[in-house]
């Protein structure tokens, strides 16, 4: 504010000057000058062009001071602004991650173990025997020997020997000897070559080997050319191939077939 203050002091002594008198009077303490410019008369510096104008740059000089005044105050109060928005956006990204990680935790377990089996395959080799019950959360290919109840969630394959009730999802027995009751989920597949002695249960069935024993599958059943079956067959439907040998019985009880309805008429002849 000196440079208005020294433009004031000027504007004074030309007043002075043109009126040819003191604008300011000085007070009882030495130093001490009482500004009287803004209560004196402004008759005559409207009348005096020169003056007019130098009053006119001085309010033109204070305006443009107080817009730059305002100008400054208007950016920092964006930059608080734009900070605070700024901090408010991470709270709120902190928080979608936090919610993020609750729902995976209240979820339950990863997706990997909501699977319906592990993707593991337990191995047993030619020339291994077990001696006991197998039981796995995967799949198993069986080329050795067990005696002993044989379960898994996976598919079971067999090359080898069991000597015991085998189950799982799916069961593909290849040049493989069974004895004891065979149960699927899914599919059985019994390859040429293949012994079973006992039960067979499952949803589909394709049989190219032999069996001894009850065949009871609540959907398609294929006898291929190469099968021996000692036992009856329930299913859907059945397919026997050329050169099949079956000693018992074919029963289609799970077909959408109601006999009872189309030989119905006949019963009361």
């Amino acid at each position: 504010m000196g440079f208005f203050k020294d433009f004031k002091d000027d504007l004074n002594e030309t007043a002075s000057e043109i009126n040819g008198s003191a604008v300011s009077e000085s007070t009882e303490d030495e130093g001490l000058m009482v500004n009287t410019l803004d209560t004196a008369d402004t008759s005559d510096a409207s009348s005096d062009p020169e003056l007019a104008k130098i009053a006119a740059d001085l309010a033109a000089d204070m305006e443009d001071e107080q817009a730059d005044s305002s100008f400054e105050e208007a950016a920092l109060n964006v930059e608080e602004t734009l900070a605070k928005e700024a901090e408010i956006e991470e709270e709120t990204v902190d928080t979608i991650d936090t919610d993020a990680d609750d729902s995976e935790e209240s979820a339950g377990v990863p997706a990997s173990t909501n699977e319906e089996y592990s993707d593991e395959i337990a191995i047993i080799t030619s020339c291994l025997v077990v001696t006991g019950d197998l039981d796995s959360d995967g799949s198993i290919d069986l080329l050795g020997t067990v005696k002993g109840n044989v379960a898994c969630k996976g598919k079971l394959t067999v090359s080898g020997t069991i000597v015991g009730d085998s189950s799982a999802k799916e069961i593909f027995a290849n040049s493989a000897k069974i004895e004891g009751n065979v149960s699927a989920t899914g599919s059985i597949k019994v390859g040429q070559g293949t012994v079973i002695v006992g039960n067979i249960a499952g949803t589909s069935a394709v049989i190219a080997g032999a069996v001894k024993g009850d065949i009871d599958v609540h959907g398609p059943v294929i006898v291929d050319s190469t099968a021996v079956i000692v036992g009856d067959i329930k299913s859907k439907t059945v397919q026997i191939n050329n050169g099949a040998a079956i000693d018992g019985r074919c029963s289609q009880c799970y077909a959408d077939i109601n006999t009872d309805e189309i030989f119905g008429v006949f019963k009361n002849k």
